[in-house]
């Protein structure tokens, strides 16, 4: 089963312990399998060493969004300027994180956000991926839009699974032109360098058994005296 991973934060709320199963449960159902740190999935690592890992080994990554600070009033600071801002919501920071380390492993994300969030960060239209925005009903998820989207993100996770660009490669269907690009300039330097070592021990070893000679010397002839006859 293809497997993805869910970036999200711990629920405080049943609203939103509520909407994260309706998403785990279609992702069940269309044949995707979640991997969840902290709930089927633990470490004995440092967390970010322990994600990276899980994530290397997904196809894909769904970012699920929802509040975790709120406050009323506040002020941005921005360059010979503070500006007041009000009504402020924000998802837990490892949604950022774990998005980021996703995207640097190429995987194609789906971002579900709620509705009044920040919109910042990679919680923000514009990028590789659109954010999907819902005011996190579990009813939702059965939409058309929702299912829509997913089905679509879903393509894109096979067909990064099946990529030449995968872990997972079989070699007897790649051409050799194919191959040779798949290796990098030091490693094909390596691979000449291994081959010219080959050579040279299989010439010494020829070497060797031919008395000193080299296989493409040939020996030379040798001349048949006559055999002398006895005087009688």
């Amino acid at each position: 089963m293809t497997k993805v991973f869910i970036s999200k934060g711990s629920t405080a709320t049943q609203e939103q312990r509520a909407f994260v199963d309706a998403v785990l449960e279609m992702l069940d159902t269309v044949g995707l399998s979640a991997r969840i740190m902290g709930e089927n999935e633990w470490s004995h690592e440092q967390p970010l060493k322990a994600i990276r890992k899980i994530i290397k080994e997904c196809d894909g990554a769904v970012v699920i969004a929802f509040t975790r600070t709120q406050f009323h009033e506040g002020l941005e600071l921005k360059i010979d300027q503070t500006l007041p801002i009000s009504d402020i919501k924000l998802p837990t920071t490892w949604n950022h994180i774990e998005a980021a380390m996703a995207y640097s492993y190429e995987l194609p994300l789906l971002v579900v956000a709620e509705n009044g969030l920040k919109s910042e960060g990679l919680i923000e239209d514009g990028y590789d991926w659109r954010v999907y925005w819902t005011d996190m009903n579990p009813e939702e998820v059965k939409s058309d839009s929702f299912k829509g989207v997913l089905q679509s993100w879903k393509s894109a996770v096979e067909e990064k699974k099946l990529s030449p660009s995968s872990s997972e490669v079989d070699l007897s269907k790649v051409g050799l032109g194919k191959l040779i690009s798949m290796i990098s300039l030091p490693q094909l330097w390596k691979l000449i360098g291994v081959l010219a070592m080959l050579i040279a021990l299989v010439a010494g070893g020829s070497y060797k058994l031919g008395a000193g000679k080299w296989p493409w010397q040939e020996e030379p002839n040798k001349q048949i005296q006559p055999t002398q006859k006895p005087r009688g």
